[in-house]
């Protein structure tokens, strides 16, 4: 006998967890399944564990259930390689995939909670604006965003405020604030937590920023500097990204929404559970329902004209293609990543970078997005540039040395025990733009342990992704040498990964059914009732994370559901 459900949400991360919560505080019933396991309250008590969580990446999918292959360009052959091989974790292709069970990638987030700015919505009018029309390359599927930051700042403010985030407003109706983000859009209100504290090398690097003409200022971060809500404030013990929080410090869907929707009574969650096709009535127009796998393989089904897909982008996608919703051939295209530019430095005095989160730092806006300068050197779009003073710890450190040095050895002891606790990173992340020859599609030979063929990446870093690179080097490297550091090092460029856990655009909203997928709420065009949500909606990246927007776009979709049912 097959079971009915008046809606299924498929994944409980940052997206799937708050249309779950909103749907059952409406009265509606909701079956939710997701792939991977509840997590126990003791595995978030005693989470301090390196090997566990870092080593062996316990949060994350692994290649031998959820196989993913990879290839530069459509002339060489896809290789299937493991998550978080070699050094650091990312120097093989394939990096790291977000975390499994309910709570999604807010289990393993080191919570980074950026508004995009007004301009990252219109990207290719300004970029073409700026330098021409012939500046994006030939195979460029680049376009705007249907909707702007207006319509979405009503959102931001729900994402801050319901789920908490702390930090420090730049501009709120109009009137700036110099300790806030002096390049923020303006906003209807502040944050609903103050800033966190920062590290301890964190004061060196803002320093040295100031001295170069940068405007830093505090890291917006979803993580409670004080008690907020479901929240306790964060202890910085130093294991937050990577690691479940055993305070509930860091905002997670999993003690933020999914929570309350469990408290409705409206919500049911089926663990190990592993959706393989979005079923469909006979004119392929209309959702009803999903097939899935349960932990032992049997197979079930249950009937809905409500489905909501809110997975990581790359799994949406390849759900969509394995269910045959492609009419368009949209599905899978405009695949973006970001790339990192991680380098490191040794400062003279003793930094204690296992102490605190990966956001109690500062951050530079100021060569962000359309703030880039006017520059010869081709690169059309900024990055934010953060410190990393912080959320270090051992084993993350020892696989990220100096370029030469080995990992065993009196060099390598001496060298780690004088300047582990001296260490601090800056990151940047450039967005890479769409394009007609990077996406994802089914695996031709590749399949999992079920028999469903493996998604498939064609991706490679194009000049513009290595221009801006470069040119943020030189950044951190001016940044590094005013603070004065003994020694800096950046990872190599290219990077050899192809993801970075900020995938987005296989899914693109539009209003056009013709080049998208969904509609601006997150509606199928080709399928009536199905909404595919989370990061694969986004046109473009911008060079901030993407979570809060991807959240913002969550609340947005749910509004809308509700309104039809």
């Amino acid at each position: 006998m097959t079971e009915t459900a008046e809606a299924i949400v498929v994944g409980l991360g940052a997206s799937g967890g708050i249309i779950a919560e909103q749907l059952t505080k409406a009265g509606i019933r909701v079956l939710a399944l997701d792939k991977g396991p509840v997590h126990t309250t003791e595995e978030f008590t005693f989470k301090q564990d390196e090997v566990k969580y870092y080593s062996r990446g316990s949060l994350v999918p692994q290649l031998a259930t959820d196989p993913v292959t990879w290839r530069p360009d459509e002339k060489s052959t896809a290789r299937l390689l493991p998550w978080a091989a070699g050094v650091r974790g990312n120097s093989e292709p394939l990096h790291l995939p977000p975390s499994i069970g309910p709570g999604g990638g807010t289990l393993h987030w080191g919570g980074a909670s950026w508004r995009h700015r007004d301009s990252d919505f219109r990207m290719k009018s300004l970029i073409e604006e700026r330098f021409g029309s012939d500046a994006l390359d030939e195979d460029s599927t680049m376009v705007d965003w249907p909707i702007g930051y207006e319509d979405l700042e009503p959102y931001y403010d729900r994402v801050e405020w319901e789920l908490g985030v702390s930090g420090r407003a730049g501009n709120i109706k109009g009137a700036p604030d110099p300790e806030g983000n002096p390049y923020e859009s303006p906003r209807e209100r502040g944050f609903p937590m103050p800033p966190l504290r920062t590290a301890a090398a964190d004061d060196r690097f803002k320093a040295a920023c100031q001295r170069l003409g940068y405007r830093p200022f505090q890291q917006p971060a979803a993580v409670a500097s004080t008690d907020y809500k479901s929240l306790k404030g964060c202890e910085y013990c130093g294991f937050c990204h990577g690691f479940l929080c055993h305070v509930n410090a860091k905002q997670s869907s999993r003690i933020t929404s999914v929570e309350a929707a469990l408290q409705t009574g409206n919500l049911e969650i089926r663990s190990n559970s592993r959706a393989f096709r979005l079923d469909r009535d006979a004119s392929g127009r209309r959702i009803t329902g999903v097939s899935y796998f349960d932990a032992e393989g049997n197979v079930h089904q249950v009937r809905s004209n409500l489905v909501v897909v809110a997975c990581y982008a790359l799994e949406n996608s390849r759900l969509l293609l394995a269910s045959g919703i492609n009419a368009n051939g949209q599905v899978g295209r405009n695949f973006m990543t970001h790339s990192f530019g991680w380098c490191s430095v040794v400062l003279p005095e003793f930094s204690n970078p296992f102490m605190a989160p990966l956001v109690a730092a500062s951050v530079v806006d100021d060569l962000n997005c359309d703030g880039v300068p006017d520059n010869n050197e081709g690169v059309l779009w900024g990055s934010v540039l953060t410190s990393i003073p912080g959320d270090l710890q051992p084993i993350e450190a020892a696989h990220n040395l100096p370029p030469g040095m080995r990992r065993w050895g009196q060099g390598f002891k001496d060298w780690f025990s004088e300047n582990y606790r001296r260490l601090m990173g800056i990151h940047n992340q450039v967005p890479s733009f769409p394009s007609k020859k990077y996406y994802c599609d089914l695996d031709p030979v590749v399949k999992d342990k079920f028999g469903q063929p493996a998604l498939r990446i064609t991706h490679d870093w194009s000049e513009h992704d290595l221009a801006a690179l470069r040119y943020f080097e030189k950044v951190k490297r001016a940044i590094a040498e005013e603070m004065g550091a003994t020694q800096f090092w950046s990872e190599p460029t290219p990077p050899a990964y192809h993801l970075s856990t900020h995938e987005v655009g296989t899914h693109r909203m539009g209003e056009n059914p013709a080049d998208s997928v969904v509609d601006i709420f997150g509606e199928s065009h080709e399928c009536k009732g199905l909404y595919v949500v989370g990061g694969g909606q986004f046109p473009t990246l911008s060079g901030y994370n993407p979570t809060q927007t991807l959240q913002a776009l969550a609340y947005l979709s749910a509004d809308h559901i509700l309104e039809k049912v």
